[in-house]
């Protein structure tokens, strides 16, 4: 019984010194070889990396068509990065001007966050609710609508705005129901309302 025992403690170990032989082997080869160093990403002019499907000449005409529509209105490197420190990913949006920035660049401000050029405009002024949209997941155009036209406001009529999101809980139909509330700077809340309703 002790042989026996003392046999199946050896295989098992000798299969352990095995797995982690080859552990260290790929550990080593990844930090030799990293993924990245193999093979660098194409990139195009703009210093974005370009669509993968984008070179590919055997699809369908109608479909490389979309392929360039869509490679046309995918966002730019710029607008993923910090406006203020350009090799900053951007993490946040900032509540007014919809702009994604760095950690270090965006403040919270109760449920919200915004930008430290805008935050003084937030602090200093009386907000008042314009109007509240009521979303849901089968139903999103509403609220899409909503934010289209809270950026024309805000980069054509020059009339800042911010959305606050607020969730209901319905217990009895098993769902969440989201409810958009817009805020406008109270001297600028009749021409705001004028806009959205």
């Amino acid at each position: 019984m002790e042989k026996t025992a003392i046999i199946l403690i050896a295989i098992t170990l000798f299969f352990l010194v095995i797995i982690v032989g080859l552990l260290t082997v790929l550990v080593y080869r990844l930090i030799k070889n990293p993924p990245s160093a193999t093979s660098p990403a194409p990139t195009s002019s703009d210093g974005s990396a370009p669509h993968p499907d984008i070179s590919r000449t055997e699809f369908h005409p109608g479909i490389m068509e979309r392929l360039k529509d869509l490679e046309s209105i995918k966002p730019s490197r710029s607008e993923l990065f910090c406006p203020n420190h350009r090799d900053e990913p951007g993490e946040v949006t900032c509540g007014i001007c919809d702009k994604l920035f760095c950690k270090v660049c965006i403040k919270p401000f109760k449920t919200m966050h915004f930008c430290k050029e805008h935050m003084p405009l937030v602090m200093r002024h009386d907000w008042e609710e314009i109007v509240t949209v009521k979303t849901s997941t089968q139903n999103p155009e509403e609220g899409v609508e909503l934010f289209e036209k809270k950026k024309i406001l805000f980069s054509e009529k020059n009339l800042p705005t911010y959305v606050e999101t607020h969730y209901k809980i319905n217990i009895d139909q098993d769902y969440i129901e989201t409810y958009l509330v817009v805020f406008a700077i109270k001297e600028e809340a009749e021409a705001v309302r004028s806009y959205l309703l």
